[in-house]
C-alpha cells in the first residue's frame, strides 16, 4: 500500500485514530515514517478471544519466519476450541507481546549473514518457463523435403505429370495401363495415398505473358476497347468459367517409426530440430528405389517440391476453398510442428455428427464453403479403354472442380494368393453346410469358387502384375457455396457415375472424419466401402489423364470439350519461334462447320497484337472485321471484283528475293541465286496455268496448246515487270497458226471486265500495302462446283478459278514485303481449288517450307483433307483443326490421318458428333466444335468460344438467315483505304455457307 496525502490529516501525519482499529497496529508511529514513503506493516493488535501471532523469541520484526515444525504455533490455531497446545500458544503469545511493548525506541540490530566462501561460485537460479505446447490439429509432426513424418509413419510424396489419353490408339492406351500396373505392383507391401486436386488457372499470369510477347499492340482508338480492356475481358471470362488445372500426387508410406526415432524427434524439438539424421539415412535407399520405380514410363513421377507439398496441404485442409494467394516463400522444404499451425489456423470447421455436409469458414476472409464427401461403392466390370473412360478422371466432365483421395494397400502375389485361398475355403465351407443340411447350394457359390480357381491359376502361373491386387478406399469431395448447391452437385456426380460407368457412389455419414482423409498423414475414417480389385483396374483409374491442348502464351480461343474443361490458348507463331517448326495450320470441315468463323477470329486476335494479317475470303463476310471500331483505322478491304486492271498480274505476284535476306559471303550469294532462279521458274509455271484457265477447256486439253504456251513463256522474261500482254503478243507473232489462235483467244478473254485483272501491270501501292489487317474478297462472284466438268461452267465460273489462284498469291505476296523476323499471318479460304493445278501444289509446298524462315503463320482452309494430304506436306503441318464430317466415311478417315489419329478405332463417330444441334429445338447452334492437334502432337476436342470479345461474333456471323442490318451497313465491296470508307456490296453464294 502507498500512502497519499488524502489518507491522513492536513499536515500529512498519519491519523491512527481514523483508521480501522483492526488494522491500526500494522502501521508504525506517525513520526517514524515519512508521509511519502511506503507504510511498514506491523503485527495486528489481538482481538478479544483471538491470540496474536507469535514471533519467534528474540527475532526482531522485519526478519522472515523460519520454517516451523508441525507443533509450532500458528495464528490460526486459536480459532479452533480444544486445539492442542492452546495454553502453550497463549503463553508464548503473551510473552511476545510484552517483549514488544518493553522494547526500546531504538531499532534492533539486524543479523549479518556469514560471509560466503570464495570457493563457492555465485550461480543465478535458472529460470523455468511453463510454455504451452502448440495445439497440433494435424497428424503430421514434421516435413523434410518430400517426406512427411507422423508419430508412426514416414511418407514420401511424388508429383505425377499428366498423360495424354484422348485420341490415342487402344494399343498405346493398353501399354500405358500395363506400365502403370507394373509400377503399382513394384510398390507391393506399402500403403499409397493418391491425391488429385486442382489449381485455379492463373489468369493474371497468362495476361502478363500475352502482354510480354506482344511487342507492338494496336494503338487505342477513342470509343473502342483498348488493349488493356481486351486483356481484362479475357481474364474475366476465364474466371467466370471456373477453369482449373488438375494436379496429381502420390504418397508412399514406407516406414513404421521406432520408439527411438520418436524420442530423437522429441529431443530435436527442444533445439528446433526434427527427426534425426540417422533415421533419414536409414531410409534413403528405400526412397531411391521409389524414385527408380516411379520415374519410368507410365507415371514418370518425380519428388514434390516444397511449394507443391505446401499447396497440397493447404488444399487438403481447406477443401474447395480459395487457395492462398501467396505461399510461405521458403524453398528449404522443412516444417517443424510449430510451423504446421499455419496450415490450419485460418480454417474453422463446423459439423454435426450425422450432417450431410461440413461447413468450412475462413476466419480471416469470411469465405464459407460446404463440402460433401462421396465414397466409391459397388462397381461393375469396366472395359478400359475399349468402352469406358478412366473412372477416377470421369468426374472432370462436370464444370466445377472436385478433389479425390484414394488410400490403397498394394498386395503382392503371396498376400493376394493367401487372401484368395481364405475366401475359397469360406466358399467351400458354405457349400458343405448346405450339403450337411440336405439343401442345394446356391449356384452363385459354385461360380465364385470357379472364379477363385481361375484367379488362383493366373496368380501362380502369370506375371507379378497379373497376380497383384489392391485394397483401397476411394473418396470424392464435392463443394459448394451453400449447402443446397453442394448437395445438388453431389447428386449430379452420383448420377453421372451411375449412368455412364455403372459405378455406385455413396454419401455416408461421418463427413468430418471422411474429409480429414484428404489431408496427408491423417488416418482412415473407417474401413467401410473397401474395394478389392486387380492392380490393372487401379491403373486404369488414371486420375492424371490429360485434357490440355494448345500453348500457354497465346490468345484464348475456347475450351476443351472432352472428358474435362480446360482453357485453350493458341499462339500461331509459337511453332516457329519456340518449337522451330513450320507455321502451316490446316482447317478442314464440311460446309457450315465453322472454318470461316474460326479463321476470322484468329485473324482478329492476331491483328489486335499488331501482327500483319492478310485474309483471303472469297465469299466476303470476313470483310466486316475491318469495320470493327478498334480495327477500322488500321484495316483495308480489297474487293477483286471491283479492282483496277492489272491487280492480279501473275508475273508481279511472285516477289524477287532480296539479297539482304540471305547470309553474307559466297554461300549466301549462291543461296540467293538459287532463290531467284526458283522464283522465275515459279512465275513461268503460274503463267502457264493461268493461261490454260483463261482459254476454253477444249483448247486447254490439246497438246499444241501446252507446247505453244511453253514456248511463249520461255521467250518472255520471267521478271516481275512482265505481263500477260507480252505472252499474247509473242503468240500472235509466232509463225505457228495454233499459237496465233491461242494468242487471239487470250486477247478475246481480256475483253471481259474480270479478265482485265490479269492483263497489264498492277496499280501503284496495290502490292505494297502496309495496313495491319487486309481482307481480300471477291464479293458477288460465284465459285464453281469442282464435281462438274469445266465444259459446263459458265463464263463467270471459269474466271473465278484463275482469280482464286492469283488472289492467294496476292495474299502471300503482301507477307513477303516486310522483314523476315516480323510476325505475319495469312489466311486462305477455299484452298481445295488449288490442288488440281501444278502451280497451286507448288505454291502450298513453298508456303509451308518458307513459313518458319519468314515467321509466317499460314492458315489454309479446305473442305476435303485430301487436298492437303495429296500435297505430301503432312510433316510440315504444325496445327490441325477438323470440324464436323458426317456424310463421307472416307473423308472422315482422311481427316483422322491428317490428325495422325488411328483409323478404325471409332473416332470417325467423334467427327460426326461435332457441333451437333439439339433436334428438339429450332434455335441456332451457338457454338462450333473441332478436334484440334497442336504442334506438340496433343489431340483434343475443343469448343471455340470468342464471346468474350465484344461484338466479334456479330461481325463473324456468316449464316445467310441472320439479320442483314449489319451486312447492309458494314459489308464493303470495293477497295477501301485505311481510313475506312467503303461501298455496299452483295453476298457471295458458295459451298461454304
Amino acid at each position: 500500500m502507498t500512502r497519499t496525502r488524502h489518507e491522513g490529516t492536513g499536515d500529512g501525519a498519519l491519523d491512527l485514530a481514523r483508521l480501522d482499529p483492526d488494522f491500526a497496529d500494522y502501521y508504525d508511529a506517525p513520526g517514524e515514517v515519512p508521509s511519502s514513503a511506503p507504510s511498514a506493516l506491523r503485527a495486528p493488535t489481538p482481538r478479544s478471544g483471538v491470540p496474536a501471532a507469535r514471533r519467534p523469541g528474540g527475532q526482531p520484526p522485519g526478519i522472515p519466519y523460519p520454517a516451523l515444525d508441525a507443533d509450532v504455533d500458528s495464528p490460526f490455531l486459536g480459532l479452533f476450541p480444544g486445539a492442542p497446545a492452546r495454553a502453550r500458544t497463549a503463553a508464548r503469545t503473551a510473552a511476545r507481546t510484552a517483549a514488544r511493548t518493553a522494547a526500546p525506541a531504538s531499532k534492533p540490530r539486524r543479523r549479518i549473514p556469514p560471509p560466503r566462501r570464495k570457493s563457492e561460485p555465485v550461480r543465478a537460479p535458472r529460470p523455468t518457463f511453463r510454455d504451452k505446447d502448440p495445439v497440433a490439429e494435424l497428424a503430421i509432426r514434421e516435413i523434410a523435403g518430400h517426406l512427411t513424418f507422423t508419430a508412426q509413419l514416414v511418407t514420401a510424396w511424388y508429383w505425377l505429370p499428366e498423360v495424354r489419353w484422348a485420341f490415342r490408339p487402344d494399343a498405346d492406351r493398353e501399354a500405358l495401363i500395363v506400365a502403370i500396373s507394373e509400377q503399382y505392383a513394384g510398390l507391393a507391401g506399402f500403403r499409397l495415398h493418391l491425391r488429385r486436386t486442382s489449381k485455379p488457372f492463373a489468369a493474371d499470369e497468362w495476361a502478363r505473358g500475352v502482354d510480354h510477347h506482344t511487342a507492338r499492340p494496336l494503338p487505342d482508338v477513342a470509343g473502342a476497347p483498348s488493349w488493356g480492356d481486351h486483356l481484362v475481358g479475357a481474364q474475366r471470362h476465364l474466371l467466370s468459367m471456373n477453369h482449373a488445372e488438375g494436379q496429381t500426387y502420390l504418397g508412399i508410406s514406407f516406414a513404421r517409426r521406432t520408439l527411438g526415432d520418436t524420442f530423437v524427434e522429441r529431443l530435436g524439438g527442444l533445439v528446433r530440430r526434427g527427426s534425426g539424421d540417422a533415421e533419414r539415412k536409414r531410409w534413403a535407399r528405400t526412397v531411391e528405389q521409389f524414385d527408380e520405380v516411379l520415374e519410368a514410363f507410365g507415371m514418370r513421377g518425380r519428388r514434390v517440391t516444397a511449394a507443391e507439398l505446401e499447396w497440397l496441404l493447404y488444399r487438403s485442409v481447406a477443401l474447395g476453398m480459395s487457395p492462398p494467394r501467396v505461399l510461405s516463400g521458403s524453398a528449404r522444404g522443412g516444417w517443424s510442428q510449430g510451423d504446421l499451425l499455419a496450415l490450419t489456423e485460418q480454417i474453422e470447421r463446423f459439423r454435426s455428427p450425422y450432417g450431410a455436409t461440413i461447413r468450412l469458414v475462413n476466419r480471416l476472409t469470411g469465405e464459407e464453403r460446404h463440402v460433401a464427401v462421396l465414397t466409391v461403392g459397388r462397381m461393375e466390370p469396366l472395359d478400359i479403354p475399349e468402352r469406358h473412360e478412366p473412372w477416377l478422371h470421369f468426374h472432370e466432365r462436370l464444370p466445377w472442380p472436385m478433389e479425390i483421395s484414394s488410400r490403397v494397400d498394394v498386395l503382392g502375389p503371396g498376400d493376394s494368393f493367401r487372401n484368395l485361398e481364405h475366401r475359397l475355403r469360406m466358399i467351400r465351407s458354405q457349400q458343405l453346410d448346405y450339403a450337411d443340411h440336405g439343401m442345394d447350394a446356391p449356384p452363385e457359390l459354385e461360380r465364385l469358387a470357379q472364379r477363385a480357381l481361375v484367379l488362383g491359376d493366373e496368380m501362380t502361373t502369370g506375371l507379378p502384375v497379373d497376380s497383384s491386387r489392391v485394397h483401397g478406399w476411394h473418396r470424392l469431395a464435392v463443394s459448394g457455396v451453400s449447402r443446397e448447391e453442394c448437395l445438388e452437385r453431389a447428386r449430379r456426380v452420383i448420377q453421372l457415375y451411375q449412368h455412364e460407368l455403372r459405378v455406385s457412389l455413396q454419401h455416408p455419414k461421418g463427413q468430418e472424419e471422411l474429409a480429414r482423409e484428404f489431408i496427408p498423414g491423417e488416418p482412415l475414417a473407417h474401413t467401410g466401402y473397401l474395394r478389392r480389385m486387380p492392380v490393372k483396374l487401379l491403373a486404369a483409374a488414371l486420375p492424371q489423364a490429360a485434357s490440355t491442348v494448345g500453348d500457354r502464351r497465346g490468345d484464348l480461343i475456347g475450351r476443351t470439350a472432352g472428358t474435362s474443361r480446360r482453357p485453350v490458348f493458341l499462339d500461331l507463331h509459337f511453332p516457329m519461334e519456340v518449337r522451330e517448326r513450320s507455321g502451316l495450320a490446316v482447317f478442314v470441315a464440311e460446309p457450315g462447320g465453322g472454318k470461316s468463323t474460326l479463321l476470322g477470329a484468329l485473324g482478329y486476335l492476331a491483328a489486335r497484337r499488331g501482327v500483319q494479317v492478310t485474309l483471303l475470303d472469297p465469299s466476303g463476310p470476313l470483310a466486316r472485321l475491318c469495320q470493327m471500331p478498334e480495327l477500322r483505322p488500321f484495316s483495308r478491304v480489297l474487293n477483286l471484283t471491283g479492282s483496277e486492271q492489272g491487280t492480279l498480274a501473275p508475273y508481279a505476284l511472285i516477289p524477287t528475293p532480296h539479297r539482304q535476306h540471305y547470309p553474307a559471303g559466297p554461300a549466301g550469294d549462291q543461296e540467293h541465286a538459287i532463290a531467284v532462279s526458283n522464283a522465275r521458274a515459279e512465275r513461268r509455271m503460274l503463267v502457264q496455268d493461268i493461261c490454260s484457265m483463261l482459254v476454253p477447256p477444249q483448247v486447254a486439253r490439246e497438246a499444241s496448246t501446252a507446247t505453244a504456251l511453253r514456248h511463249a513463256v520461255r521467250n518472255v522474261p520471267a521478271e516481275e515487270s512482265s505481263t500477260l500482254d507480252d505472252v499474247a503478243s509473242w503468240l500472235q507473232a509466232s509463225p505457228d497458226s495454233d499459237a496465233q489462235e491461242l494468242g487471239n483467244l487470250l486477247l478475246d478473254t481480256a475483253e471481259m471486265p474480270l479478265a482485265l485483272l490479269f492483263f497489264g501491270s498492277p496499280p501503284a501501292g496495290t502490292l505494297a500495302d502496309q495496313a495491319v489487317l487486309t481482307v481480300i474478297t471477291m464479293a458477288g462472284l460465284r465459285l464453281p462446283d469442282l464435281k462438274i466438268e469445266r465444259e459446263y461452267w459458265s463464263a463467270e465460273e471459269q474466271l473465278a478459278l484463275p482469280m482464286l489462284h492469283t488472289a492467294q498469291r496476292l495474299a502471300v505476296r503482301r507477307c513477303y514485303g516486310g522483314t523476315m523476323d516480323s510476325r505475319k499471318l495469312v489466311g486462305l479460304d477455299e484452298a481445295h481449288f488449288m490442288e488440281g493445278w501444278r502451280s497451286g501444289r507448288s505454291f502450298l509446298i513453298r508456303l509451308a517450307r518458307d513459313s518458319r524462315k519468314w515467321n509466317l503463320a499460314a492458315l489454309v482452309a479446305s473442305q476435303n483433307p485430301r487436298d492437303i494430304l495429296g500435297l505430301d506436306v503432312q510433316n510440315l503441318v504444325s496445327t490441325v483443326f477438323v470440324g464436323r464430317i458426317v456424310d463421307d466415311a472416307e473423308v472422315a478417315a482422311e481427316a483422322l490421318r491428317l490428325l495422325r489419329v488411328q483409323v478404325d478405332d471409332g473416332y470417325e463417330a467423334v467427327l460426326a458428333s461435332l457441333s451437333q444441334a439439339d433436334t428438339s429445338s429450332s434455335a441456332r447452334l451457338g457454338f462450333r466444335e473441332f478436334v484440334m492437334r497442336d504442334v506438340d502432337g496433343r489431340v483434343q476436342k475443343v469448343r471455340v468460344d470468342v464471346s468474350w470479345v465484344p461484338g466479334l461474333l456479330e461481325y463473324l456471323d456468316t449464316t445467310p438467315s441472320r439479320d442483314t442490318t449489319l451486312s447492309r451497313d458494314t459489308t464493303p465491296s470495293r477497295d477501301t483505304t485505311p481510313s475506312g470508307a467503303t461501298d455496299p456490296a452483295g453476298a457471295i453464294t458458295s459451298a461454304e455457307g
